[in-house]
This record gives structure tokens, C-alpha cells and sequence, in this order.
């Protein structure tokens, strides 16, 4: 399973939290920091400077033709390290993170492995992840090929225990056929851009939300009970993480404060949270969160459905379209103050055990490095999180913007995510704020539900 899918992954998540828990030893000291470099500065410097050879293993999830990609992948790493053997064992999503913490209990973690963004600081704590500190700087390693967002999901404690391979961002997607066609864009709305206000946005999903008897959401009598267009879909609190979370920062909000305790209780968060139950309750441009079902189980899906004008989506969402034969293009979010995305970052992590260190270093860092990442966004089916691979993803033509999805890396927010912040977004929010948001509940009192069951 891709990371990319991270989001909608609520059962592995809940049970992980357990047995990192138990295999955490007695203490349960959160508080720890990750492991430093074992032999220190020098160390590090005489391992870098050390030509790599020997063997070392590298464990990712994945489906067969994503394993069979990194394989190949891999071929490009041995033209540049040929003394370096590289054992590539994968396993399914599910079973990846079970096995990760068994082995991090037992010390025999592989020496490189893939990291979701959404685990990062669990695994630091546990001490399954190497500081990369010393070895960073010890070989002048880049990081300003990175954004800051980009760099920030792979920090714990303010160290680098992992280093960025793919950035999957969240944009708004619109279906270009809607938009051209009198039929159903009977008012000429525009297309959406980027720098767009939620009020822009609003008026334009107005003109495109249509009812079976050819009203707009804007027209005197038109009937929200018939719609068969919808302007724009979004589930908010089912999508905390991707859409929620970065809008609320959107608006000078959070979703947490830095004590991790929630911030959903500030009038600038009250304020995305009012306008976003608007959309359905009041302007009639979004379905409710049991109409959208109807339309599609995954909202990111719902311009599939060729019934929807505009849509947040994930990057990994453009292949489904064209699947459907949506012709569509992406821009940046809407903003309330200042435009703000999310990037869902996988990446690369170090056991802090390696008996190789001077080749898992090589592979690491290669992965992470212009040449490791310009390979990998040629190969066409990852966007690349080193800047510099940036004109290689663009190179192949797909057919849409896909600058954007590069861009909406310069604005993603530096929320990383901690232990307990994962229930809090894949579980109690959308448990409590899906029908509120619909118009079926009391906002103020859903969110004083989820400060009791988040407990911080």
C-alpha cells in the first residue's frame, strides 16, 4: 500500500499505537529523543569517507509493480556504487509496520527502510531510527534541496531521522469538459486559479452547482433536494489531515497547538469550521457528507464521477481521473489569509544498528540526492521531494498542470505529527465533526467532544 493512502488507513494506525506501546519497555518515555550516531562525529566522518561495499537490506511496502520500480530503480544506484549489494524485501502496508516494530524491539531493523510521514516520531521515540545528523554534515549533504515542509515531516525533536523520497500533495482538481460547455456552465463561471479566496471559489461552485430543472445554487428556486451538478465536493473532517488541518492554518488557526494540546476552540478556527457547514447548509454548492457517499466512497474520488465541477484530490488522484476519462487540470487550494497544502512525504530511514554503515548511507542519501530522485521521477510515477528531480517529473507530459503539484510543496504546512495526533485525525474528528459539518449537529459541541476523547 502506497503512503499516499495513509489517510484513509484508520485500523493499522490504532493498533500500531499499542504495540509501540508495549514494545516501548516500562518507562513509556515519550519524552526520548531519537538515537544518536553510535560511534559519534568522527565515527560518522570515517564510515561516509569509507568506500561503500558489502551488503545491505532495504524493506519498503508496496504492491508488486511499485517493488518492481524500486528494483529497478536500484539498478541506476548500482552504476554509481557496483561494490554495493542491495536486498530489497517488501511487505504488504499492514504487516510492514508489525514487522518494523518487532525488529526494532530485537535491534535487527533493516538497514535502510521506508518511512511514512505519518510515523516518523513514533519510530524516533522508539529509538528505531538513526539520527542523521552527523552524517548529514559530515558529507555535505543538501538539505536546502528541500522545502521546509518537506524537510519538517521527517524530523523528530528537531533532528533528521529521515530523509524525503516522494511528496504527494493535496489541490484543488476541476473537471475542464464542465467548465466548457453552456450546458453545464450556464452562467460562464471561470475557471479556478491560483490565489483563490473561499469566497471566489464559493461564487464560482454557485454557478455550477445545477438542479434537474437547470437552476443554479444562486437562482431563486432552485432545489437543493434535486441537484444533479454539485460545484464543488469536500469532506473536511473525513479529510482532517489533508484539507482540514492546512486550512485552519489557512486561516492563522491550527489544528493543535505546540503543547499538543487541541486548538479547534479558537475563533479562527470556529471561523473555517462555520464556513465550511455553509457549504452545505447555506449555499448548497457541496453535498452533505451521506450525499457525497452516494457519489463516491472517497471524496477525492467524486470528480470521477464526471457529476462534480471542482474537488480537492490528491496528487495520486490524476491517474483515477484520466482512468475515467475526466478531462481536468489542478490549481492550489482556496485560502482564507494565505494560500497553505499539505505534502504526505514518504521517506527513507537508517537503523541506527546497521553493520554497514558507510553502504547504507550510500543508498540512503543516493535515494534522497539529485541522482537517486531525478531516477525515480523518471520512471513517471512519484513526484520527486528533492527540488533539483523537479524538471524531470515536468519533462513527461501527462496532459495537466503538473506544476502545481510541485508548487503546492512551497506552502505546505510544518505540522508533523505525534503520538496520539493520528486517532485525532483519522478517528475522533471525523467521528464528531462529519454531520456537524453536513448541518446536523452543533459544531461548538462536537468540538468539545473531541477535546475529551483526544484527552490533551
Amino acid at each position: 500500500m502506497n503512503t499516499k493512502n495513509v489517510s484513509k488507513v484508520v485500523a493499522p494506525l490504532t493498533a500500531l499505537g499499542f504495540i509501540l506501546a508495549a514494545c516501548s519497555g516500562s518507562n513509556g518515555n515519550s519524552n526520548a529523543t531519537p538515537s544518536a550516531s553510535s560511534g559519534g562525529s568522527a565515527s560518522a566522518s570515517a564510515s561516509a569517507a569509507a568506500e561503500p561495499s558489502g551488503k545491505v537490506t532495504y524493506m519498503m511496502w508496496g504492491t508488486e509493480e511499485e517493488v518492481n520500480q524500486t528494483k529497478d530503480l536500484l539498478k541506476k544506484f548500482n552504476e554509481k556504487y557496483p561494490k554495493v549489494e542491495v536486498d530489497v524485501v517488501s511487505k504488504d502496508w499492514g504487516t510492514y509496520w508489525t514487522a518494523i516494530t518487532a525488529q526494532a524491539a530485537s535491534k535487527s531493523l533493516p538497514d535502510v527502510y521506508k518511512m511514512s510521514y505519518a510515523y516518523v516520531d513514533k519510530y524516533a521515540k522508539l529509538g528505531a531510527m538513526k539520527d542523521l545528523t552527523d552524517l548529514i554534515s559530515s558529507t555535505g549533504f543538501n538539505l536546502g534541496d528541500f522545502e521546509p515542509g518537506v524537510l519538517a515531516a521527517h524530523q523528530s525533536g528537531g533532528k533528521q531521522v529521515s530523509l524525503p523520497r516522494d511528496s504527494n500533495t493535496i489541490v484543488l482538481y476541476y473537471n475542464k469538459k464542465l467548465f466548457a460547455d453552456a450546458k453545464t456552465n450556464p452562467l460562464g463561471a471561470p475557471v479556478p486559479t491560483n490565489d483563490m479566496t473561499w469566497d471566489q471559489l464559493i461564487d464560482i461552485a454557485k454557478k455550477m452547482t445545477i438542479d434537474k430543472s437547470g437552476k443554479t445554487a444562486g437562482d431563486a428556486g432552485f432545489d437543493s433536494a434535486q441537484t444533479s451538478q454539485w460545484g464543488f465536493v469536500m469532506d473536511a473532517a473525513g479529510s482532517a489531515d489533508s484539507v482540514l488541518e492546512p486550512q485552519l492554518w489557512s486561516n492563522g488557526a491550527r489544528m493543535v497547538n505546540d503543547d499538543e494540546s487541541l486548538a479547534l476552540e479558537s475563533p479562527e478556527a470556529t471561523e473555517v469550521l462555520n464556513k465550511f457547514a455553509s457549504l452545505v447548509t447555506t449555499d448548497h454548492v457541496t453535498p452533505s457528507f451521506s450525499q457525497s457517499q452516494t457519489l463516491a466512497k472517497d471524496p477525492f474520488l467524486a470528480l470521477a464521477t464526471g457529476k462534480v465541477a471542482m474537488s480537492f484530490g490528491g496528487s495520486w488522484s490524476a491517474n483515477e481521473y484520466k482512468k475515467a476519462g475526466i478531462e481536468f487540470d489542478a490549481v492550489l487550494p482556496p485560502k482564507f489569509k494565505e494560500t497553505k497544502t499539505v505534502v504526505q512525504v514518504a521517506g527513507n530511514a537508517m537503523s541506527p544498528n546497521s553493520k554497514n554503515e558507510a553502504a547504507a548511507w550510500a543508498l540512503l542519501s543516493w535515494l534522497a540526492g539529485p541522482e537517486g530522485q531525478i531516477a525515480l521521477a523518471e520512471q513517471g510515477q512519484s513526484i520527486p521531494a528533492n527540488k533539483q528531480a523537479a524538471d524531470a517529473y515536468l519533462a513527461i507530459d501527462d496532459g495537466y498542470n503538473k506544476q502545481t503539484f510541485i508548487e503546492a510543496q512551497k506552502y505546505a504546512i510544518t505540522a508533523p505529527f505525534f503520538d496520539g495526533k493520528d486517532k485525532l485525525m483519522w478517528e475522533i474528528v471525523p467521528q464528531k465533526l462529519q454531520q456537524p459539518l453536513s448541518g446536523k449537529g452543533d459544531i461548538a459541541k462536537a468540538v468539545q467532544e473531541i477535546k475529551k476523547l483526544y484527552g490533551k
